[in-house]
């Protein structure tokens, strides 16, 4: 079929459907609804269930139209190919196509999923809420702050017909991960401690969750320890037993007893658990059993994606697929670098496996019921088109901001105050110290401090910048100098050495370990804030924080010089 009339009747069609219901006149309704649908499953649409495939680019072809339709695979997984430089509403119709194409094969709706940590890793950028690095969820140590950010996020998602995100991470921080770029986990994780981390990462998936979103718990055991990218080859966790389940795999405890529902397997090997050297997890009987009755997890199992590094230097695709569902994993993910013949081969042989008995049908269908069971919890079964000329107004990305102002708000967190001179008042001798592409700053902390002293200074600053920010800070009480990162923006670095840091109260736009950086300039500086972003949200809640219209509440999510996790002067606004 020529592929401009094939679009145009998915186009005709996908306009029906906005209209229609999806005919689910095949199913039962209520309990029984599940035995009925898996009752008229083939054995291919039964293992197509337990695959989460990747698609290239944004507009579908007539090679992977066909796939899908012979295929039937339960999830699809989007991409940077799928998304980037599209708009909200080109990706409605995009997702609107994929399910269309699979329910009018006759197949179950998608899952449709999607990296959206937020920070380092989101694939949505036109159009949608940047949202920030996680450390400052866990800077609020408040679940209900972690909620509303997760609604602001699944309300996003779901406008557009996503309904899977593969986050948040669970990962524990470290500290050398976030100094070291090249890491797999820089600046990806919420906390060092693992309490705290179970809790905020349940509190993000219950807020994805009121908006139709599934959230992921990843990456099961966890990835901290390791300097090992998966991407690129296996990792090794060398934590003993006792340390691994007191802290590591705590953190998924934690997440578990408080609802999560989908936890995503890493290729991580363990040999304080594993008996079979270099055994990734997400392969491992041993693991997946550790997750199902140690843990106590009744939910949906996912590994990482096969094509990774980890798993293709020792195994090939369908070999990981068959020995993963094996070992108890429900769903197998394939990455952006799973080609076609990757993904049917993978395929194939989990169909031949239960052909030939390999694989029993009992087995089969536990992981289907699971899958299905989770559709139908999220009203997947009974999916219908978007309107994609509404997605706008339904991503609401104006109430995200306001959330994302809150959440500054109670994570800012005030690390150190030698003479208790926070908050300031409108009266106070004050410089704010800033850097000239941050606007805001002088925007909003002027609403609150009308008689500060302003001086502006650039990103690499200039000679007499030196000499105009000294000034400022010369005719103040205190001064509240505001940069990023200047451990590695050496001029910037040099233009704060070169102010009375004795007077200085010190704003890291960046991460907490600048605090040492201050330290080594000169240990009798004032005070040190940190906001963990530079994103206009931060700079609006600094400008309220230290004028006291907000309070205090902000918390380290992890250890620095001098100071434990939790640590963070508190307040009332």
């Amino acid at each position: 079929m020529p592929r401009l009339l094939l679009r145009l009747i998915l186009v005709w069609a996908l306009l029906v459907m906005l209209y229609l219901p999806l005919n689910t006149s095949a199913y039962a309704v209520g309990d029984d609804r599940i035995d009925v649908i898996l009752a008229n499953m083939t054995t291919r649409q039964k293992v197509g269930q337990l695959f989460m495939v990747s698609l290239g680019g944004s507009q579908l072809s007539t090679a992977q139209i066909e796939f899908l339709q012979e295929y039937q695979p339960g999830a699809i997984a989007l991409f940077s190919s799928n998304v980037d430089g599209k708009t909200p509403e080109a990706i409605t119709n995009y997702i609107n196509e994929l399910q269309f194409v699979i329910t009018e094969a006759e197949g179950v709706p998608l899952f449709i999923a999607i990296d959206h940590e937020g920070g380092r890793v989101q694939r949505l950028l036109e159009g949608f809420t940047h949202f920030p690095e996680p450390s400052i969820i866990g800077a609020t140590a408040d679940p209900f702050i972690a909620e509303a950010v997760g609604q602001a996020m699944g309300r996003e998602l779901s406008a557009v017909g996503i309904n899977f995100n593969l986050a948040p991470v669970a990962d524990l921080h470290t500290r050398e991960d976030m100094l070291n770029t090249s890491r797999v986990l820089n600046h990806r994780t919420l906390s060092q401690d693992p309490q705290m981390v179970g809790e905020l990462s349940a509190a993000l998936i219950r807020g994805m969750a009121q908006q139709g979103v599934i959230g992921t718990l990843k990456h099961f055991p966890g990835h901290a320890q390791t300097d090992t990218d998966t991407h690129r080859d296996l990792a090794t966790v060398s934590l003993d037993r006792e340390t691994a389940l007191a802290t590591n795999i705590r953190a998924f405890e934690v997440a578990i007893h408080n609802g999560a529902e989908v936890v995503m397997v890493g290729h991580l090997y363990y040999p304080a658990f594993e008996t079979e050297e270099n055994r990734p997890a997400s392969l491992s009987p041993i693991m997946i059993d550790l997750l199902r009755h140690d843990l106590g997890f009744e939910g949906l199992i996912v590994t990482d994606a096969l094509d990774m590094g980890a798993i293709r230097n020792q195994f090939s695709i369908a070999e990981a697929s068959v020995l993963a569902f094996q070992a108890g994993v429900d769903m197998l993910a394939m990455g952006p670098n799973a080609n076609f013949s990757d993904q049917k081969a993978a395929m194939d042989a989990v169909y031949n496996a239960v052909e030939s008995g390999e694989i029993s049908l009992v087995r089969l269908d536990e992981s289907v019921r699971r899958i299905l069971n989770l559709k139908m919890k999220y009203n997947l079964l009974d999916w219908q088109a978007l309107d994609s000329t509404t997605t706008i107004e339904r991503m609401d990305t104006a109430a995200s901001f306001q959330t994302l102002v809150q959440l500054f708000e109670a994570g800012i967190t005030v690390v150190h105050d030698e003479n208790n001179l926070l908050p300031l008042s409108p009266t106070d001798n004050v410089a704010i110290i800033y850097p000239v592409g941050k606007p805001l700053f002088l925007e909003t902390c002027r609403q609150f401090l009308p008689n500060a002293i302003y001086q502006s200074y650039s990103w690499w600053p200039y000679d007499w910048e030196f000499g105009a920010t000294q000034a400022a800070a010369r005719r103040a009480d205190v001064a509240i100098v505001i940069a990023e990162n200047i451990g590695w923006n050496t001029p910037q670095g040099e233009l704060v050495a070169a102010l009375p840091l004795e007077k200085v109260i010190y704003v890291s736009l960046w991460k907490p370990y600048e605090w040492e950086y201050i330290q080594a300039l000169n240990p009798n500086t004032l005070g040190f804030i940190v906001t963990y972003s530079t994103s206009e949200a931060a700079q609006i809640a600094l400008c309220r924080v230290i004028s006291g219209q907000a309070p205090m509440r902000g918390r380290l999510p992890m250890a620095i010089q001098g100071y434990e996790v939790g640590s963070g002067i508190q307040s009332e606004s």
